[in-house]
């Protein structure tokens, strides 16, 4: 056994590594043995056994927490690995996992999340390096039917599923749907806001089935337009973070809701902000490029320091050219365009949020919570805690 370079992996993993020697022995890789499954408990060491032992290729074992253990051969012995976390675990859900392996599970860290694939490579790695050979990465899932469908299986379902939707539709409807989808895009990335959300709404009554059930097809149906509309988006000019961001909110208010009617309105949501961006850029975009680069710099490093110097180098023009062409195009001047990209952002938190106003403050890129104010009054002709309580205020129900 290679214990160099087992510590090695260790560390650059990020994952707990256990030494089983022939004569039962432990070696663990790491510092928190009472923190580690594999040292602390023996019929969890028992099950790797058996089930390492028994196949050349390494073997992996999910628990019923959505974590990963493997067992390596090294040697007259076995080498360990995990927990490795396939999902984000609460705190209670944490506290039973350790306490089912016989751990006290106060104060134990945050686990890292890795995906599956991210888990593959990590077995596939340490295998190349016990054992100086290589295994298919598809091989390893299969060998321990973490993914169980062959291929002449996914054949055969996919035969099945081609048969029930010739029965149940017509390759003309297809054709039409299809059209129409491009249709709804091309307006996305023109801003037709209207045209866009009218398309949509005609495709949800002649799209194919998502699903069986009629709750997932609609959650489906739903994310899916999202996804592409923000693709049409940034397409049409929007900066792909903020296609992202738009997109990323509403998959997540559809994935929440057991509703049909509510996830077909966050997708409409979704395409009237994406279109009415690509609107907005389409209106800016008659301004000069340096003008328009040098305001989505802003939009994007609002949070930092700015300097006209540094916006000016990544354009590769003059900070003085800049200021004057600025001036010119805008009517305001370049740090005037800054403030209110930040006042902008903080009335946002001030509605939406309970964050504190120095935390407001510190997170728009304002120095201190008093310039905060003083910018914050010249633009709204109200402190931020007036805005705030007004807004409230005016949400607040009738009694």
């Amino acid at each position: 056994m290679r214990e160099s370079h087992i510590r090695i992996l260790g560390s650059v993993l990020k994952v707990d590594l256990v030494y089983e020697g022939p004569d039962g022995s432990l070696t663990p890789f790491f510092d928190t043995v009472d923190e580690s499954p594999l040292m602390q408990s023996e019929r969890l060491r028992a099950l790797m056994r058996q089930g390492t032992a028994a196949q050349s290729a390494p073997f992996l074992r999910r628990s019923s927490y959505e974590c990963y253990f493997a067992g390596l051969r090294s040697g007259e012995g076995f080498l360990y690995m995990g927990p490795m976390a396939h999902e984000r675990l609460s705190a209670s859900r944490r506290r039973q996992m350790y306490r089912a392996y016989g751990i006290d599970s106060q104060g134990l860290k945050v686990l890292p999340v890795f995906t599956l694939p991210e888990i593959r490579n990590m077995i596939l790695l340490t295998n190349t390096v016990l054992e100086n050979n290589s295994l298919e990465n598809e091989d390893l899932l299969q060998l321990n039917r973490i993914i169980k469908a062959s291929e002449s299986m996914d054949k055969r379902e996919q035969t099945q599923f081609v048969l029930r939707e010739e029965e149940e539709n017509d390759d003309n409807s297809y054709r039409h749907s299809y059209h129409e989808e491009q249709l709804l895009l091309q307006a996305v990335r023109e801003g037709r806001t209207q045209d866009a959300i009218r398309l949509a709404e005609s495709m949800d009554r002649d799209s194919g089935r998502l699903s069986s059930q009629d709750l997932s097809h609609y959650r489906n149906l739903a994310i899916v337009g999202i996804s592409l509309c923000s693709r049409a988006a940034i397409e049409g000019g929007v900066p792909p973070e903020t296609a992202y961001r738009v997109s990323g909110y509403y998959i997540q208010k559809c994935d929440a809701s057991q509703d049909p009617a509510h996830m077909l309105h966050y997708r409409n949501r979704a395409i009237e902000e994406l279109s009415g961006r690509v609107t907005e850029r389409l209106g800016r975009a008659r301004g000069s490029g340096y003008v328009e680069r040098a305001k989505d710099y802003v939009r994007k490093h609002y949070r930092e320091k700015i300097y006209l110097e540094d916006v000016a180098g990544t354009l590769g023009i003059s900070p003085s050219y800049l200021s004057r062409l600025f001036k010119k195009e805008t009517g305001q001047c370049f740090q005037d365009f800054i403030n209110a990209e930040r006042v902008f952002r903080a009335a946002n938190l001030l509605m939406y949020s309970e964050i504190s106003l120095p935390e407001i403050a510190t997170y728009v890129g304002f120095p201190n919570q008093s310039y905060f104010g003083k910018i914050f009054r010249q633009a709204k002709n109200m402190t931020p805690k007036t805005f705030r309580d007004r807004y409230h205020s005016a949400e607040a129900p009738d009694q």
